[in-house]
């Protein structure tokens, strides 16, 4: 399979779903830039920051992510840069997802990422800088041949964190404390989106909608359309829209559901509307998706 050639830096405001097809392997360089908005695409990200941090905001929390560290996520989970350091520079690896069904590895690792967690070693492992920097330094200009190599080391490397990981947001990753009046009030905000992505993450194949997620954080709708969005990047309907495709995605990759049972359990109230919204999102049908990954 060939592989995709990108600048060694790249505009933060170029990468992501903007520009990654589903089965290109990619790795690239960038300096840190808070994002306008949450984006996703459908790959297995690794990240590890050569200087600087940065924070996260995905599936509704907060994660910092420290130089030197690697970091793996499921990136079709809606995730967005909210704070970084100044001169922070990234080396991201984006693994298409089919890579990751194919490995042998732990469901608890597997299942981990697609909840929405950043897994990450328990210490730093100062080989992973050396390798990511090599993998950074050997992409531009690359061929075939090589970025084949690449993506063997990848998938190696990925393997030996499944036997080894912790989830970021619980190894002391967070971000710093604040301690005036403005961070207390941003918390008490980032708290009530978190109750009501959890509400969402568990509930999404129900028929709920904008009205009942509001009433988990106890507020009216506007209100907490306007925080979710403040918070997230995006509205509480397109979060609740890109939870059942994230989950539609997982159930053709690693199911044999026919198309309409995938539908509803995925939250979608009609085989149509699960069509139309698996279109707009992913670019291509259920059935092509499916086919895709298993050619």
């Amino acid at each position: 399979m060939s592989s995709t050639r990108a600048l060694q830096f790249l505009d933060p405001s170029q990468t992501g779903n903007r520009f990654l097809q589903p089965d290109e392997f990619l790795t690239e360089t960038h300096l840190v830039e808070p994002m306008p908005e949450a984006h996703w695409h459908d790959h297995v990200e690794l990240n590890l920051l050569t200087c600087g941090s940065m924070t996260y905001q995905i599936n509704g929390a907060q994660v910092k992510l420290n130089a030197g560290g690697l970091y793996c996520f499921w990136a079709a989970v809606p995730h967005q840069v909210t704070v970084a350091d100044a001169q922070t520079e990234l080396v991201c690896i984006y693994l298409p997802f089919a890579d990751l069904l194919s490995l042998v590895i732990s469901s608890d690792f597997k299942n981990d990422l697609m909840s929405g967690a950043i897994l990450t070693t328990p210490e730093p492992d100062p080989a992973d800088l050396l390798l990511v920097s090599r993998w950074a330094r050997d992409w531009d200009g690359a061929n075939d041949h090589l970025a084949d190599i690449m993506r063997d080391e990848v998938r190696l490397r990925l393997r030996r964190l499944a036997v080894n990981h912790i989830r970021a947001d619980m190894a002391g990753h967070e971000a710093e404390p604040r301690r005036n009046t403005k961070a207390a009030t941003e918390r008490r905000v980032v708290a009530r989106v978190q109750q009501m992505t959890s509400y969402i993450n568990e509930d999404f194949a129900k028929p709920i909608d904008v009205t009942d997620v509001a009433k988990v954080g106890g507020l009216h709708p506007t209100n907490a359309t306007a925080i979710f969005q403040k918070v997230l990047g995006q509205s509480i309907a397109q979060y609740l829209r890109q939870r059942r495709i994230s989950h539609a995605l997982w159930l053709l990759a690693n199911t044999d559901m026919a198309i309409i049972e995938v539908a509803f359990e995925s939250g979608h109230g009609s085989l149509s509307r699960f069509y139309d919204a698996f279109h707009r999102r992913v670019g291509c049908t259920p059935k092509d998706y499916r086919r895709r990954l298993r050619a």
